[in-house]
């Protein structure tokens, strides 16, 4: 009788050698492993949140990127939230109200997928993340990473 692998994580796909294992993350729901989105990081995050899902526009989309600055500022965004964009300090807009759904809208502006801004969080670059994923989505577009 053979064995199977306990979790997916443990399985090892076919054809996929390359892929290499990042270490578990950790079982509890505390930060750094966990960024909750409290009440608090919503009502500190509002302005940064209100700016990010305007790029859903393309016309706020071409605004922010022809000048950043000017852009953020019609949002009232504060200044140390400002900074983390200017750095694309994805954990850091997280932890600083920042909803993912709008961060992502961000990145997405930017050329980033969600998986930039998830390797971001656990400290290694995006092809590290990738490999590390247990399974592949079939059916992206062409030209998709």
């Amino acid at each position: 009788m053979s064995s199977t692998p306990d979790s997916p994580r443990d399985r090892e796909p076919a054809g996929d050698a390359h892929r290499r294992p990042l270490d578990p993350p950790a079982d509890d729901l505390d930060e750094p492993g966990t960024i909750a989105f409290t009440a608090r990081r919503a009502l500190d995050g509002q302005r940064l949140n209100r700016f990010a899902l305007s790029l859903r526009s393309a016309p706020n989309r071409s605004a922010f990127l022809a000048d950043e600055s000017a852009y953020l500022k019609l949002f009232a965004v504060p200044a140390e939230q400002r900074d983390l964009v200017a750095r694309r300090d994805w954990t850091g807009l997280l932890l600083a109200g920042g909803h993912l759904q709008a961060v992502l809208k961000l990145s997405a502006t930017l050329g980033g997928t969600l998986l930039d801004i998830g390797a971001h969080n656990v400290g290694c670059d995006r092809d590290a993340l990738a490999s590390a994923c247990p399974r592949m989505v079939d059916g992206l577009p062409a030209g998709m990473p």
